[in-house]
């Protein structure tokens, strides 16, 4: 996957914005259950890009349908489509799989999760949400715990005894 990445900008905004976006590419890996694979397999659509001519555009395969059906490249399919077979092998008595996709990959299917939505009684959309954001968000969240971490450290510490030292001058 390639992510486009503005060129360099003093503005603040701009580099959270570069350090986003260079963040897409990083790789993560998705562990799908049987339910799960099956469900993004039937929620995506192959885009087909046919480099249109000025004022067209690339359009799925199948019509977009009310059913969060979403448009993904190629390649993702496939990723999918392997998952889709190992987890519905006879051989596979854990029935999941591991996908390495990048971030950018997560932000698609987390377009197909509704949390609403159950595959044999497994709340598939539910824990797909769940597992995406944990994998997008795997920075943020370590980082709480870290600061999470100290306050529990320094809970008991009483700062009222601390004084700023007072400069001579």
């Amino acid at each position: 996957m390639s992510v486009y990445i503005p060129e360099d900008s003093s503005d603040d905004s701009d580099e959270e914005e570069r350090e986003f976006l260079a963040g897409l590419e990083e790789e993560k890996v998705l562990t799908l259950t049987r339910n799960e694979a099956l469900y993004l397999s039937d929620s995506m659509t192959l885009i087909v890009d046919m480099r249109p001519e000025p004022g067209q555009m690339s359009m799925p395969v199948r019509h977009l349908q009310a059913a969060a059906l979403i448009p993904v490249p190629g390649y993702l399919i496939h990723k999918i489509g392997l998952a889709v077979l190992e987890t519905t092998s006879p051989d596979n008595k854990t029935q999941t799989a591991a996908v390495e996709l990048a971030v950018a990959d997560l932000y698609m299917i987390r377009e197909c999760c509704q949390s609403f939505i159950k595959v044999n009684k497994e709340a598939v959309g539910y824990n797909l949400l769940r597992k995406v954001y944990a994998l997008m968000l795997e920075n943020e969240l370590r980082e709480q715990e870290e600061w999470s971490f100290i306050d529990d450290l320094t809970k008991d510490i009483d700062v009222s005894l601390v004084s700023p030292k007072k400069s001579s001058g």
